[in-house]
């Protein structure tokens, strides 16, 4: 069969592509563009989302008339409780009166792990290769105890604050008296019996030489409430604040914008207390919280800075503040006025105020004009302290001592200090002791200090009046010879500490006789000092500067030993042509600090976020655990 060509194929007849489509993917594009359609119009129907609500919003306050317009108006002020903090720390250097043998297990084998964290046993440490520290809790120079402490409000990196020490219940350790405490870390919930240690952060740290009831400090106790009295102590200025706590402002009724103009009115108004102007005293956290951070001339006195804080207004104008200033001036005289607000609110606006404040710190009512005048000082008005002198020098002022506490936090100057001297050399003992810290904390050069062996502070304070001895129970520890230089009348004989120390002065001229037996088996000391108080207490701390042959006493010791003195009447000084006793005041005990950290803890303490864990603590070393 001959072989026949293919037809050609018509290019006008051929398929395209494309051209006709399969039953399936006609079915798929249907279906595509049924659910399209469909979530459209669900979308054109469903609700929006109700934003989320992270903060309450609370009722507005109900302030009077002239607080309208404040922050403190729109925020609360949180968070403001106590932060207690806690730990089990080791105390060596007792005079054999420590106890580790019915310690808890679980604190028992913390404190094992934290002597080894130390070095304690290792070659590595010198001075600890043979301290191993089931050795050392068996010796009964040293205690395990409880460690407490409270952080304020507001309180910065850095800060000193005062620690209690308190033994061990089930512990028989009898006295803490010229023990020493280790480095301790501080935390929330640290000193739990069940778990020591357990929380992470260190908000704290602490170390030092325990200062107990001086009452009790140079004897046997011999009942019952002088033996509770030597299981605690304090270590004062001993703890050192590891993680900073701002202030916290919260706004009742949450809104982003508020929080920010809050933020710039805080930090504009306190700018020249930066120290770089890139800081921040204030800083939005979001729409509800606002962290402040205290600036330095306010240290220690958060309840200041806070209450200038809050009684800012947001208007800055200069008519705001000259008809605010009178509002508030009016509203000062009323019966029942709050003058503390409204002297913050005068504060909080400025120089601006001082026309309308300063006429009334000579107002016939004393709380009125102290309010006047305490802002007027604040906001710079040179006779404002004047006025507040003035009403430091009345004994029979309700706010004698609150003038001169408004002195002591005036920026230091030659006026004020002259007017603080002024008070010294008066007779009214607690007006002068409290010129006296006002000028010791500005470090006056009338007042000659010196630094006792590191562990406490000898000043010397000449002025008129009655002489007067003052020493501190918190904050820095020192020791204040107040008003004639004092001396040891002689002749007496004086011993104390179950008469291992003896006191012997038979002659003026021939000075003071000092004679010391150690507990321990080291060689007595004995030497000769002038009659010279601050000489003595100089010898007696253990002052290289004071003489070849001295003591190393702690300064609860110094201090129970003069104020046994001074109840014997040993300690004169010349007032006039006849010598006088000098007086002994003693700062009233921390009892508030104390009812705070009695008090039952509350599980799961919320507190500030803050910047991060503490360092871990080195070991700290003392002769090999032998007391001095």
């Amino acid at each position: 069969m001959p072989f026949q060509e293919a037809a050609p194929i018509d290019s006008r007849r051929a398929p395209r592509p494309n051209a006709a489509l399969c039953p399936a993917f006609v079915l798929r594009v249907t279906v595509i563009g049924l659910l399209v359609v469909g979530a459209l119009a669900c979308n054109r129907t469903r609700k929006p989302s109700a934003p989320v609500t992270r903060y309450p919003t609370l009722p507005a306050k109900q302030v009077p008339e002239y607080l309208r317009g404040s922050i403190f108006e729109r925020v609360d002020l949180v968070d403001t409780d106590p932060l207690v903090v806690s730990g089990y720390g080791l105390v060596v250097n007792l005079h054999d009166t420590g106890d580790n043998a019915q310690v808890p297990t679980a604190v028992r084998e913390y404190m094992i792990r934290e002597m080894v964290k130390r070095g304690f046993g290792s070659k590595l440490q010198p001075g600890f290769e043979h301290l191993t520290p089931e050795g050392v809790l068996r010796d009964p120079r040293t205690a395990i105890v409880r460690v407490d402490a409270i952080v304020p409000p507001g309180a910065r990196k850095g800060d000193s604050i005062d620690v209690r020490v308190v033994a061990l219940p089930t512990s028989a350790t009898t006295s803490l008296a010229h023990g020493e405490l280790y480095r301790t870390e501080l935390k929330i919930g640290g000193a739990n019996p069940n778990a020591p240690g357990v929380a992470i952060d260190a908000i704290a740290v602490a170390q030092g030489a325990i200062f107990v009831n001086p009452a009790y400090a140079l004897k046997t106790p011999d009942d019952a409430a002088a033996r509770r009295s030597l299981r605690a102590g304090w270590i004062l200025d001993g703890g050192q604040v590891q993680e900073s706590r701002p202030l916290v402002l919260r706004l009742r009724q949450p809104e982003r914008r508020i929080a920010r103009l809050i933020e710039h009115r805080v930090d504009g108004r306190f700018a020249n207390l930066k120290k770089m102007q890139r800081d921040k005293i204030a800083a939005a956290q979001d729409e509800a919280i606002v962290r402040v951070v205290i600036p330095d001339l306010f240290t220690g006195d958060w309840e200041h800075f806070s209450g200038v804080m809050t009684h800012l207004f947001f208007d800055t104008s200069p008519q705001f503040v000259v008809f605010k200033s009178r509002q508030l001036a009016e509203e000062a005289v009323k019966p029942d006025a709050m003058l503390l607000n409204i002297s913050y609110c005068w504060e909080g606006l400025g120089p601006g105020a001082l026309p309308a404040i300063t006429p009334l710190m000579t107002h016939e009512r004393p709380e009125v004009a102290f309010a006047a005048a305490r802002a007027a000082a604040f906001l710079g008005d040179p006779a404002a302290p004047q006025a507040l002198a003035t009403m430091a020098r009345n004994s029979s002022h309700p706010f004698q001592l609150n003038a001169i506490a408004a002195l002591g936090e005036l920026p230091p100057s030659p006026v004020v200090a002259s007017l603080l001297r002024e008070i010294l050399d008066g007779d009214q003992a607690m007006a002068r002791i409290e010129a006296y810290r006002v000028l010791a904390r500005q470090r006056d050069p009338m007042i000659a200090s010196r630094v006792i062996n590191e562990r406490f502070i000898l000043d010397v304070v000449p002025c008129g009046g009655p002489p007067l001895i003052f020493a501190t129970r918190s904050g820095m520890p020192r020791v204040a010879l107040i008003g004639p230089r004092p001396s040891l009348a002689t002749p007496f004989n004086f011993t104390a500490m179950d008469d291992r120390l003896t006191l012997l002065g038979d002659a003026p001229d021939r000075g003071i006789t000092v004679y010391y037996r150690p507990p321990t088996d080291d060689s007595p000391v004995k030497f000769v000092s002038r009659a010279d108080l601050a000489e003595l207490i100089a010898r007696l701390g253990g002052d290289p500067t004071a003489g070849a042959a001295r003591l190393r006493f702690s300064y609860g010791d110094v201090v129970a030993i003069v104020q046994a003195l001074c109840d014997k009447q040993q300690i004169v000084a010349p007032v006039g042509k006849a010598p006088v006793p000098a007086a002994f005041v003693f700062q009233p005990a921390p009892g508030l600090a104390e009812a705070i950290l009695d008090a039952p803890q509350i599980p799961e303490q919320e507190r500030p976020a803050g910047d991060g864990a503490a360092p871990q603590p080195s070991a700290v070393s003392v002769d090999e655990g032998r007391p001095n």
